[in-house]
């Protein structure tokens, strides 16, 4: 399958000028336009820098006020350009210009999943009481990427069977950095993410991945969900998922 055919994940770091001015921001976002059919988004996941007590850090410079960050997932890059020149969109991008609210321009980096599941069903999941990012360097070389997205995908598909708590376990790549894999995970709440850590499937997928990986380089971040944000394998999000 062609990168123009397959799924793309956009992530965007969205840099508030004022606290004040990121709680607009957040009030602004189409939230529901992205609920249509037609946009073909499957995810829309908006992220606040979690401000939890020993939270994990890493990932993200500290910032203040603290970035929002959108994983935008959509059935192909074409549903993306739809929904760049829809007027929904354009009418936010104008208010954000109007109303100054940025502090410098969305970093935007496009990812594709490779492995995992977002969702286990056509159901939307339930909302997260916590997500993480983790990004991974691989060794130089695209055999060391493959082989770290393979331990990585067989770890997943353990946890999409056996951690009914972890909402989503998915693996991104990035063609304009062969090296980079990311993981996306979402949680039921902190009991979850705590006993997922203790497994020994977790230890041995942990201890896998070394030969592959620029261990020195891995970061990660811990966030909190954004109201409004939805995960699925079905656009616009599918039928809602009852709470665990």
């Amino acid at each position: 399958m062609s990168s123009s055919q397959k799924p793309l994940a956009l992530m965007a770091i969205i840099h508030p000028k004022t606290e004040e001015k990121r709680e607009q921001i957040l009030s602004l976002l189409p939230k529901s336009f992205f609920r249509a059919p037609a946009t073909n988004c499957t995810t829309w996941c908006y992220l606040s820098p979690s401000t939890r007590k020993g939270a994990l850090k890493g990932l993200l410079p500290p910032s203040s006020p603290p970035v929002i960050i959108g994983l935008e997932i959509y059935t192909s890059p074409a549903s993306l350009g739809y929904v760049q020149n829809a007027s929904e969109f354009k009418s936010f991008m104008a208010q954000v210009e109007s109303q100054d609210l940025y502090a410098k321009d969305e970093d935007q980096t496009a990812w594709y999943p490779t492995a995992g599941f977002l969702a286990r069903s056509s159901t939307q999941t339930p909302p997260a009481g916590l997500a993480v990012l983790a990004k991974f360097v691989a060794k130089d070389g695209a055999e060391n990427t493959k082989k770290l997205v393979e331990v990585l995908g067989n770890y997943c598909n353990w946890v999409r069977d056996n951690e009914p708590t972890t909402l989503t376990y998915c693996v991104l790549t990035r063609p304009k950095a062969p090296n980079e894999v990311l993981l996306f995970e979402r949680y039921q709440d902190l009991a979850a993410i705590g006993a997922h850590g203790k497994t020994k499937e977790f230890k041995n997928m942990f201890k896998g991945t070394g030969p592959y990986l620029q261990g020195k380089l891995t970061r990660l971040e811990e966030f909190e969900e954004i109201d409004g944000s939805f995960v699925s394998n079905q656009p616009g999000g599918g039928a809602s998922q009852p709470k665990l």
